[in-house]
Order: C-alpha cells, then structure tokens, then sequence
C-alpha cells in the first residue's frame, strides 16, 4: 500500500507543470488540473485508495463545480465509501448549480436507492424517463425501486424493456435475474445469468446470483470452470430464503467470507 501511495504522490508532482525562472533557479509546480485530479482518483480509486482517490474527487468537484460528470463521480465515489450523507450534501450544491442535468438526477435517484426511499427514487426515474424513454440507467434505476417495493412483475417489465435497448447490458441482465429470484423463480434466473458466467472479467455479483439460483433450484451443478465467491454457509441461507438448500459439500464454490452476494 505504502508503495502505491508513493507512485501516486509521485504522479502528482509529474502531473504538475513546472516552470524555472531564469533569476533565481527556482522551480515552481502548479496545481494538476481537473483531467489529472480525476486520472489519478479513478487510479487510486481502483487500488483500493479510498483515502487519495476521495481526496482527488473532491479537489477536483471543488476546481469544476458546474461539471455534472466531475460532481457525480465525487458522489459516487463517497457512497462506494459508505458515506451517504457527505454524499447528499455534494449532490445537493451540484443540483443547486444544474437542477434538471439528467447525469445528476440519475446520481439523486441512486441515491435515494441507496438509502432505502424507493418510492421517491422511482419519482426521479420516472422524471427522466418523461424525457427520454430510452435511458438504460433510468430504466434499471425504476426496475429496482419497483422490486425494493416487492413490485417484482411490474420491475421484470421495465427490465425486458432495457434488454430491448441494450441487449448485452451485463447489470440490466443481472437485475432480472435477480428480480426472477426475488419473486420465487430460480429457473429463470438460472437461464439469464448461464450465458452471462460464460463471459470473461465478471462482476464477482453474476456468479454469485448464479450459485444462489442453482442452489435454490436444488440442482447444486455449476458448469465446470464457473467459481463463485458467496461462503457456502451464506449460499445455504439464500439458497433457502428461495426454497432451496445448497448441496453440504460444493467444489464450485470457493470459500469468501469477506464477499457478500450482491443484485
């Protein structure tokens, strides 16, 4: 860690542009600019840097308040550190600037996703949506607000709408399957997410939802080469919240006790 720290502070000098004045020698660094700040916060933000990268995103949102992109990776990056509240706050003086940018009313329903109130997040989707139909996020958005309302038919709707859009969508494929687990149907959530597993560099969530849905089904057979990261303990507990059981001893799933499946 200590390394990485080292690499980072180190682009931070490279990334600042130094002048040297003819009178006295000196070497004068300016401030990296925005493009960097966020170069080097989606860095340290991959590493695991919470600290730098939550550093870097607000240096860089304080440097550009009127761009959305910049305030909303700021705010993203503060809920991926469990801090809703700081996370209002930035979001709020960002809308307070741009009241109706659609990259921040997404970030407002996400939010309010995140801190349990589904019925207002479904209101800014559906704001969105009034604006265009289209929008994958807005959609996926509305899909699990309706599901967080046990609205699981209604929330598998909108999501086959998203698939019309964006048929290889990894996360709006995911949600359905999730809301198939949701409402008591494995099976289908099994057939959604098979084709996904099969695909390189996954979310560890995909095949996690994939162990559940078969071990709720009561099969216990993954395909060879599928390794999920649920502990097999937690699969049992899924598993029978769907009416199924997780075989006692499973070789496909490779113990993770720190990994929690996620939708």
């Amino acid at each position: 860690m200590r390394g990485l720290a080292l690499v980072v502070t180190g682009a931070l000098l490279l990334l600042g542009a130094c002048s040297r004045s003819h009178d006295g020698d000196s070497v004068v660094v300016r401030e990296p600019d925005t493009a960097s700040r966020m170069h080097i916060a989606a860095t340290a933000a991959a590493a695991g840097q919470t600290d730098i990268a939550l550093s870097m995103y607000e240096a860089a949102a304080a440097a550009a308040p009127d761009d959305p992109e910049v305030q909303a990776r700021l705010v993203s990056m503060l809920l991926k550190a469990g801090k809703p509240g700081p996370a209002e706050q930035a979001l709020s003086r960002a809308l307070s600037r741009k009241p109706n940018n659609p990259v921040l009313l997404r970030w407002l329903g996400n939010l309010r996703l995140e801190t349990g109130s589904a019925q207002e997040a479904m209101d800014v989707f559906d704001n969105l949506l009034s604006r265009d139909s289209k929008n994958l996020a807005a959609l996926n958005g509305r899909g699990v607000a309706l599901d967080l309302l046990g609205q699981h038919d209604a929330a598998q709707q909108v999501y086959r709408t998203a698939r019309a859009i964006a048929p290889q969508d990894v996360q709006t494929a995911n949600n359905l399957a999730v809301s198939y687990l949701l409402s008591d149907r494995p099976a289908q959530a099994r057939d959604i997410l098979l084709p996904l597993a099969r695909q390189s560099n996954l979310p560890p969530r995909i095949l996690n939802n994939l162990a559940i849905a078969e071990a709720a089904i009561g099969t216990g057979q993954v395909e060879p080469g599928i390794t999920a990261t649920i502990d097999s303990g937690d699969l049992r507990t899924m598993a029978a919240s769907f009416g199924g059981s997780a075989p006692a001893d499973s070789p496909s799933l490779a113990p993770a006790p720190e990994a929690k499946p996620a939708g």
